[in-house]
């Protein structure tokens, strides 16, 4: 049971690298002319998964052998973690130095300082967390702000990540953006095949200083299966200002195909493949 949760732990972490509070409400400063804030949308919704992918890897859901009482996984490529718990809470900082390159190949450098606290059960365990970012910036964009989290992992089957994040975006340019993310992630293992699918559901909002705002919420939970590179079922809705586009991954079907539709009810067919049409 110990090496299923496990397994499931990096699939919690392979989905959140797939898929995307205390904040500087300072929103007032001039945003630059022409600024295409669809495509610095994509990079907020990217930085936030990459946080949570980070820090759900920071975690182990069961004791490592060498300490039996640590939740803490010191073995991440490119970052230094510190910290110690007594399995019941304690304390990590992730440091990623300067320009650290994550598995995806985007930039990262600070730190993220974690918090959190521990509660076995006699069904699994959660893990309760709050983390905050110092000196951090994504692709060369400063971040900053605060997100509380939790692990809940079940020795039976299922395990959950959720997510509730305020964070703000700053770009040499002069751009900036608040944003607050809330990201939940269930992994639902089949007890009599031992197959597992993801589900995963999302609602976001970032309210850029030039004006500018965005929304995606999942209107049907987005589905991972085991073995395919694409979402292949579930809905999500996403508003730039006045205008709603509605994307469609199926029927379940692997493939690399979704549906989009815009606010005048015309649809097109969208290949998943092409790296500018992932939307998640």
């Amino acid at each position: 049971m110990k090496n299923r949760i496990i397994a499931f732990t990096s699939v919690l972490i392979t989905t959140a690298f797939m898929l995307s509070c205390s904040s500087d409400d300072d929103n007032t400063s001039t945003a630059p002319d022409g600024v295409i804030t669809a495509t610095k949308y994509k990079d907020i919704k990217s930085a936030n998964r990459e946080i949570n992918a980070v820090v759900q890897g920071a975690f182990n859901t069961q004791p490592t052998p060498a300490s039996k009482s640590s939740y803490i996984n010191k073995t991440t490529d490119c970052t230094t973690i510190d910290g110690m718990d007594a399995g019941t809470g304690g304390n990590v900082t992730i440091d990623f130095g300067t320009n650290c390159s994550l598995p995806d190949g985007e930039t990262v450098s600070g730190k993220i300082i974690i918090s959190f606290s521990i509660k076995e059960e006699a069904t699994g365990v959660r893990i309760d967390m709050n983390y905050s970012l110092e000196n951090f910036s994504f692709k060369g964009i400063t971040v900053s702000g605060n997100s509380v989290a939790t692990i809940s992992a079940n020795l039976e089957s299922d395990q959950y990540f959720t997510s509730t994040s305020d964070y703000v975006f700053t770009w040499d340019d002069g751009l900036k953006v608040t944003s607050k993310d809330v990201t939940s992630t269930e992994v639902i293992l089949n007890q009599e095949t031992f197959e597992y699918h993801t589900l995963v559901h999302l609602d976001t909002k970032a309210e850029f200083n030039n004006g500018d705002v965005y929304t995606s919420k999942t209107t049907a939970p987005l589905r991972i299966e085991n073995g395919c590179e694409y979402v292949v079922s579930g809905t999500i809705v996403t508003n730039e200002n006045t205008a709603t586009t509605t994307l469609d991954y199926g029927d379940g079907t692997c493939d690399k195909i979704a549906n989009q539709t815009d606010s005048d009810g015309n649809t097109t067919t969208i290949d998943l493949s092409v790296e500018e049409n992932f939307t998640l």
